[in-house]
């Protein structure tokens, strides 16, 4: 898109609409050429890792690169996992926790007010939908509390529990574990260390971060409901505005979602049985691949399956905001043109790069 779309249009409704619009469109298509070459990175850090060179994870002919990449990877992680749990008679177990995707309301409440003219600044009222609100509270918080921990933990420790985890382990478990789930992590007490996390009762050291049961006072991150508004409030699900205009709420989630922070989980691999001689170098390239280059996918899948949502939202805005801009003259009709035309594009990268992300993380599990 040509530099003159991305200007003051003026304080008009239309103008408003045509001015976040072009904003959203421009960050949703950076957004998804750079996620794009981040799977492509990490994709290929996790192929040397595992002994590809570059030539075999490069792309050819009409291949995306990050198609190519990903896709050599996916394929190496399968042979790897398969061949050493039948001829190392080895038991491989990949356990991940989820990233963690978050919003600023502060954010989508600033982008409605800058579109929309029925919005208020100030007085945006937006509902966080499918996750919950997380933020500071200097009232009263209800719901947990989290902050950051290098010692006892009387709550649920997402991180590290060294000591023994009174309640559930889920991850592995450096020492004895009550129960165990279908893949081979732990999925109950343990004694000893729990890297993953431990629902309860963490008996010994907590390395992350520590969750308790929120009674008052909250000097961490309060997530539910505080009983003053939110300093800097995120949403970890998706932010809902009561009232906006079709156009502007799909610029505004594509604006947000575009800068959304997913913030990596972790990948503990465990691998049970004779790891010594000719498996021994295998097993370390493997664990390492995952354990380093899983987590960062796992989160750009993340950021990606909301960017594709918002980008499909674009495309349909579009197509209603061509009419509405008539007022602005022609070079405005023409931009929307321009923005509709780059869009498609951006949203097949997004489609490819989510694909390539579930492929991988597929191969992965397939022990």
């Amino acid at each position: 898109m040509s530099s003159e779309c991305q200007q003051d249009w003026g304080s008009g409704e239309a103008a408003l609409k045509l001015e976040s619009f072009m904003i959203a469109t421009s960050d949703f298509i950076g957004a998804a050429a750079d996620i794009e070459d981040g799977m492509k990175n990490a994709c290929m850090d996790m192929g040397r890792e595992l002994g590809l060179s570059d030539d075999e994870m490069a792309g050819s002919g009409d291949v995306p690169a990050v198609k190519a990449a990903c896709d050599a990877v996916s394929a190496k992680l399968r042979s790897e996992i398969g061949e050493l749990s039948a001829q190392g008679s080895l038991r491989i177990a990949v356990v991940m926790q989820p990233p963690v995707c978050a919003v600023s309301v502060d954010a989508y409440a600033s982008c409605a007010a800058e579109c929309d003219v029925n919005v208020e600044p100030g007085s945006v009222n937006v509902q966080c939908e499918g996750g919950e609100l997380r933020g500071g509270c200097s009232g009263s918080c209800s719901g947990s509390c989290s902050v950051r921990a290098s010692g006892q933990c009387s709550g649920s420790c997402e991180g590290t529990c060294q000591g023994g985890c009174q309640g559930t382990c889920n991850g592995r478990c450096d020492g004895t574990c009550s129960a165990q789930g279908a893949n081979g992590e732990c999925n109950g007490a343990c004694d000893g260390t729990c890297e993953g996390s431990c629902s309860a009762s963490c008996q010994g050291s907590c390395q992350g971060e520590c969750v308790v049961e929120a009674s008052a006072s909250c000097e961490g991150e309060c997530r539910g409901e505080c009983s003053v508004e939110f300093t800097e409030p995120t949403c970890t699900g998706h932010v809902r505005p009561p009232s906006m205009s079709a156009e502007c709420q799909a610029s505004c989630d594509a604006r947000l979602d575009a800068s959304v922070e997913c913030t990596p989980g972790s990948v503990v691999v465990t691998i049970d049985g004779d790891i010594s001689g000719n498996f021994s170098d295998r097993v370390g390239a493997l664990k390492n691949a995952l354990e380093s280059g899983l987590p960062a996918i796992a989160a750009l899948g993340a950021k990606l399956r909301r960017l594709g949502s918002a980008g499909e939202n674009m495309v349909a805005a579009a197509d209603g905001l061509g009419g509405a801009v008539g007022s602005l003259g022609l070079r405005a009709a023409q931009c929307v043109s321009e923005a509709a035309a780059a869009l498609p594009r951006a949203t097949a990268q997004v489609t490819v790069s989510i694909e390539v992300s579930a492929s991988v993380s597929g191969a992965a599990s397939a022990g």
